[in-house]
């Protein structure tokens, strides 16, 4: 018994050894993964490949001053404004007057402050602006690129237009572009000022005088030294009847249409926001019409 015992679990471990020693086909319980699923969506082949992310330091806005609460705090609007017919001017007793005039005088009643201009000229009136001299300019400034680059506009006030004025005794008998558009003709403009470049493209031919910003651009053609002029205004009779011995205005349609705004110093949406809903009101309400028809139209010429 005690031998049959032995023999047999030497047997069963000789079977465990011999099946342990025999080997095992490779892989045959762990079949190769699936391949994986297409992604989901449309595949862009044009696809650009990731971008590293930019390092190009951001410049941060300055803190922003609430120039409204200013201007209540300190009781006054300041409004800048340079001498330009009829935007700003003196009536016959001296006294301040014309369209802008009347925007800064309403624009500070519906504040409810007292209201001072600060004169300026075109050369300084953005960088009075910038350099807080005053809370807005209100003198009939033109919309430009270049000046928006380093203010904000308001919505348009007005709209004006360029025109092109002619010496009586050296042009009076041209009528057309063509007339202008000569190698013997002599055309003042202001130098680096949006006339100058509307005076290249329209009269190529032509040659230009440049005036130099605090110059009279009228100057070259009333003393014999251009055929023409080229101005902004909103009445080219107003600046004919200035000289009009001496001025014609040989084409009815203007050169291009310029559109005048208030303009502020940038950072201030609430300031902005203001003057924009204000404009809406009193355009809405009509006064601010009624004052752009009497001031850049022709009545008022008789009463000034």
């Amino acid at each position: 018994m005690r031998v049959s015992f032995v023999s047999g679990v030497v047997g069963r471990l000789a079977l465990l050894a011999l099946v342990a020693a025999t080997p095992v086909p490779a892989l045959a319980q762990d079949p190769a993964p699936a391949p994986a699923a297409p992604a989901k969506g449309y595949n862009d082949p044009g696809a650009l490949p990731l971008r590293t992310p930019n390092a190009e330091e951001p410049v941060w806005a300055r803190p922003a001053v609430d120039t409204l609460a200013t201007i209540r705090t300190r009781g006054t609007l300041r409004v800048g404004v340079v001498a330009n017919e009829p935007f700003v001017m003196r009536d016959a007793s001296g006294e301040l007057a014309g369209f802008s005039i009347d925007l800064g005088r309403q624009l500070a009643a519906d504040m409810g402050v007292e209201v001072e201009f600060v004169p300026t000229s075109w050369s300084q009136v953005i960088p009075d602006l910038i350099d807080r001299h005053f809370d807005v300019a209100a003198t009939g400034l033109w919309i430009t690129p270049s000046r928006a680059l380093v203010v904000n506009f308001t919505d348009a006030t007005s709209v004006g237009a360029m025109h092109l004025l002619a010496s009586k005794s050296l042009a009076g008998t041209k009528t057309s572009v063509a007339d202008f558009n000569a190698p013997d003709v002599r055309l003042g403009v202001m130098a680096g000022t949006s006339q100058e470049g509307i005076a290249a493209r329209t009269f190529p031919k032509a040659t230009l005088i440049k005036v130099q910003a605090d110059g009279d651009p009228l100057a070259p053609v009333l003393e014999g030294k251009a055929h023409g002029v080229i101005v902004t205004t909103p009445s080219p009779q107003l600046v004919v009847r200035q000289a009009p011995d001496r001025l014609v205005q040989p084409l009815e349609q203007p050169l291009q249409v310029t559109r005048s705004a208030m303009a502020v110093r940038k950072g201030d949406a609430d300031f902005l926001n203001f003057l924009n809903s204000w404009l809406t009101f009193h355009h809405e309400g009509g006064w601010l019409d009624e004052r752009e028809r009497h001031w850049l139209g022709t009545d008022w010429l008789t009463g000034m």
